[in-house]
């Protein structure tokens, strides 16, 4: 039936109340016209937090560096039209990170659809495989039964978004004319589903099943793929790295690290997979825990000896069988699984087994260490310069491609937090992901970049959000570098300019035109006090280092050479 109290738009007044009421607080609007009405519903309501931000890709990733900080849901609102497929590759990265985001996507009413109108598409589910659910709401509320739906709606789409394993859901937004008009001044005390929060067990029998597997295995490998960082879980972990037969591989972004713990995979697996005979290094049972590596040599290690046992823990995506040895899926927090496991030491010879690992990454050091020390001015020694001159408790962001497999190759600093779009790995969004969790942490933010993912998103810097503490390194090495690691020199030669695409963009120019301070760094510079200059601004900076292209190429395939002797 009808109410006559109910306004025709009382359900868009009702969003942002629902919104706060579970635990969204913040939303980036990106302005429109078809979005009108939800611009002002949400810029009314006294405990928003509003910002605006012009291009949508970069509003999306920018929505998602500040779910990653906040570990709470960030609302997105965009008009109709292209204007919504340019949230897709922030969309698909949250999916695959399994960050919270609720998008709001204004739409035009069904019967202007394939109607010649203007900014008008089929908008429904239009993320498809790479959103947690699409939601519809109802275009007009002065039915009851319409309000009432379109409040479940809203308030369901949040539940789905925040539920494990977290991530995006749409909520597209009919809005027939007139856009322009007053919204009811106040809600009309939406409904909230609730959902009661739950924790997974193990049964005695399981947990008991489980040790019994853990003592019988004699050689354990635990490897930790991205995860955030975790006091607790980083004490467990280094507490398992002290028994004789478990080794614990932990690339950076695992936030994980320790003096028994493995942070250079790349390096040592390497060295491994290049002797005739590496099946001593071989797991019995196999535990990974987090979301992805990028760890290639690790890969290829544990395809070719693969482990008798393979337990996954932690995995939003639970049937990803990386190294085609999955045997078992715990869907319990690892820590709850661990804590729990025997820890007495083994009294027979395979006690040995993390001993063997040590003595081949005593080498990797010692190799590593002499090989860096006598590189010139490259992509390399500013890496090797900047985590060692990064305070305690930096956010250290990695762009893709380059910039995050350099630091692979250094021991990771347990009092940084590492961070990189690995999700999809694009370079889309790098810059304005990491703008984004600058904004909310309060804390110095660093972000090390090639040219061409700085280039790629500079409209990162297009809104008035950019933290004074945000500061990039921007590695100018006149292309895609990473191109001319993993192709085929000889083969790629006469189409090379495709895969690096050299660039000519005046980075001083781009960067002053967004009003952030510009350093820079030649060969004949230090690079150890430009980035401590950078490092003392007052003010969001920029600091771009001019590297050698060659030299880098020859630097990251010398180094895999001397790492093998």
């Amino acid at each position: 039936m009808v109410n006559n109290e109910h306004h025709f738009r009382q359900g868009i007044t009702n969003i942002p109340e629902i919104c706060i009421r579970q635990g969204v607080r913040k939303v980036i609007i990106a302005p429109g016209s078809r979005n009108a009405p939800l611009i002002f519903a949400f810029t009314a309501h006294p405990q928003m937090e509003c910002l605006s931000i012009i291009d949508e890709r970069s509003a999306g990733f920018f929505a998602l560096g500040m779910a990653l900080q906040s570990g709470e849901p960030v609302a997105l609102v965009c008009t109709s039209g292209t204007a919504v497929l340019n949230f897709a590759p922030a969309i698909a990265e949250a999916f695959y990170q399994h960050i919270p985001l609720l998008v709001f996507t204004a739409d035009r009413p069904v019967e202007m659809i394939d109607q010649a109108d203007g900014q008008t598409l089929h908008q429904p589910d239009i993320f498809g495989n790479y959103s947690k659910a699409n939601f519809d709401l109802p275009v007009e509320t002065v039915y009851d039964a319409d309000l009432e739906y379109c409040n479940r709606q809203v308030s369901q789409a949040i539940n789905t978004a925040i539920a494990y394993p977290p991530g995006p859901v749409q909520i597209n937004v009919p809005l027939r004319e007139p856009i322009y008009t007053a919204l009811p001044v106040a809600h009309s005390n939406p409904k909230i589903l609730d959902v009661m929060s739950t924790k997974a067990l193990l049964t005695a029998e399981t947990l008991s099943a489980l040790q019994k597997t853990w003592l019988q295995s004699d050689r354990k490998m635990i490897v930790l793929g991205i995860l955030p960082k975790s006091e607790t879980f980083h004490d467990l972990v280094n507490l398992l790295s002290e028994m004789p037969d478990v080794v614990v591989i932990a690339e950076n972004l695992s936030n994980v690290a320790g003096d028994k713990i493995i942070t250079q995979p790349e390096s040592l697996f390497s060295r491994l997979n290049g002797k005739t005979d590496n099946s001593m290094f071989a797991p019995d049972l196999l535990i990974t825990i987090g979301s992805s590596i990028i760890c290639k040599q690790l890969k290829i290690f544990l395809r070719k000896n693969k482990a008798v046992q393979h337990w996954q823990m932690d995995a939003a995506m639970p049937f990803v069988d990386t190294y085609t040895s999955l045997t078992t899926i715990i869907p319990v927090p690892a820590r709850d699984v661990l804590g729990g496991m025997p820890f007495s030491e083994k009294t027979h010879s395979t006690k040995h087994y993390a001993a063997q690992f040590a003595a081949e990454m005593l080498a990797v050091k010692e190799l590593h260490k002499a090989f860096v020390a006598k590189s010139e001015v490259s992509d390399m020694t500013v890496t090797k310069s900047l985590l060692a001159l990064l305070p305690p408790y930096t956010i250290l962001h990695l762009a893709n491609s380059t910039a995050v497999r350099w630091t692979q190759l250094f021991p990771a600093r347990t009092d940084l937090t590492y961070l990189c779009n690995r999700g999809t790995s694009g370079i889309d969004g790098c810059t304005s992901t990491a703008a984004g969790y600058a904004y909310c942490s309060g804390k110095l933010n660093v972000f090390l970049s090639g040219d061409l993912s700085f280039i790629y998103d500079s409209n990162a810097l297009w809104n008035n959000y950019i933290s004074k503490h945000f500061k990039i390194i921007l590695l100018n090495n006149h292309g895609g570098n990473i191109f001319r690691f993993i192709g085929d020199k000889q083969l790629m030669e006469k189409s090379l300019d495709f895969f690096t695409t050299p660039q000519p963009v005046n980075i001083k120019a781009l960067v002053e035109a967004f009003g952030l301070g510009y350093i820079t760094c030649n060969k004949a510079d230090s690079i150890a006090k430009s980035i401590q200059s950078l490092l003392c601004t007052e003010q969001a900076t920029v600091l771009e280092i001019f590297t050698d292209s060659d030299l880098n190429t020859g630097n990251y395939t010398g180094y895999f050479k001397n790492i093998k002797k």
